[in-house]
């Protein structure tokens, strides 16, 4: 239910009474990828055994609403587990356990409801920042499995690359990162922000030319993020899908980073909304 926080143009009440998200309807096209990378690679997942966990550190209440459309869909962390639990090629590999955290109370009590109601999934909730929620969650992660950790920060900050690290000491976490572009474009140029980036790519103004245009800096810090990535352990896939709002300007960059080559392999496979595959970037 709705705790007596009140509601801003993010949040609206549902048909349920727990809060539910206002979006873009970009939303459509980082589920469509979230679901179908879910869904091939159950084979990897089957293979593997053991038990395997989705994790989301920034969940929200679990449903959502495209601005000026009506009725409901779900949010990322139930699209995930959906399509995990549907049978692909003849078997279902669902998540037999997920961690789900948010800053904010109301979120984590609407999310981990909803997921109650839609699967028969066990359920571990945390409330905090996800550089406090972390640690928690892979204290509990199992040791044997291919767990997937889905981070979708609104900004930059709000993913330290210290939540990456603990992310990546723990065994066989892939990463499905929502990288939040329009932060970047808006905030890199302007001196009196850096600091706020420091966390985000430790030693990003040394390997960027901040002498350089707009442009090139943040081609530069986006690579040197990604080769951060990499220094952990990860195959980063090239294949970088942008995400555009309906303006066609670019908000997000989906970024898939692996343990095993295998994830970028089916990465690759996936076609966008459109049906067309290849490098968006």
């Amino acid at each position: 239910m709705l705790r007596g926080r009140v509601l801003d143009d993010h949040y609206e009440a549902d048909e349920d009474g727990y809060p539910r998200e206002i979006v873009g309807p970009w939303v459509l096209d980082k589920h469509h990828f979230l679901r179908h990378y879910v869904t091939a690679s159950q084979g990897a997942r089957g293979k593997m055994g053991g038990s395997h966990c989705l994790i989301d550190l920034y969940c929200g209440p679990g449903k959502a609403r495209i601005r000026e459309t009506h009725g409901s869909l779900s949010g990322g962390t139930l699209a995930a587990v959906d399509a995990a639990a549907r049978s692909h090629r003849g078997r279902a590999v669902p998540f037999s356990r997920v961690f789900i955290a948010d800053l904010l109370e109301d979120n984590v009590v609407a999310c981990k409801a909803r997921l109650s109601a839609a699967s028969n999934v066990q359920v571990t909730s945390f409330v905090g920042a996800a550089e406090t929620s972390v640690h928690k969650v892979v204290m509990n992660l199992p040791k044997r499995g291919i767990h997937l950790a889905y981070l979708d920060p609104y900004s930059l900050p709000q993913l330290p690359f210290s939540v990456l690290k603990a992310l990546a000491d723990a065994p066989r976490v892939d990463l499905l990162i929502h990288f939040a572009a329009s932060d970047m474009a808006r905030n890199l140029e302007r001196r009196d922000l850096w600091p706020r980036f420091d966390a985000v790519a430790p030693g990003w103004k040394d390997s960027c030319d901040t002498n350089r245009g707009k442009s090139v800096v943040r081609q530069q810090f986006f690579a040197h993020w990604t080769k951060l990535i990499q220094d952990l352990g990860y195959h980063v896939s090239d294949r970088i899908v942008s995400v555009k709002n309906t303006r066609r300007r670019e908000i997000y960059r989906l970024v898939l980073a692996s343990k095993h080559k295998l994830g970028d392999n089916i990465w690759r496979t996936l076609n966008d909304r459109s049906g067309q595959k290849g490098l968006s970037l």
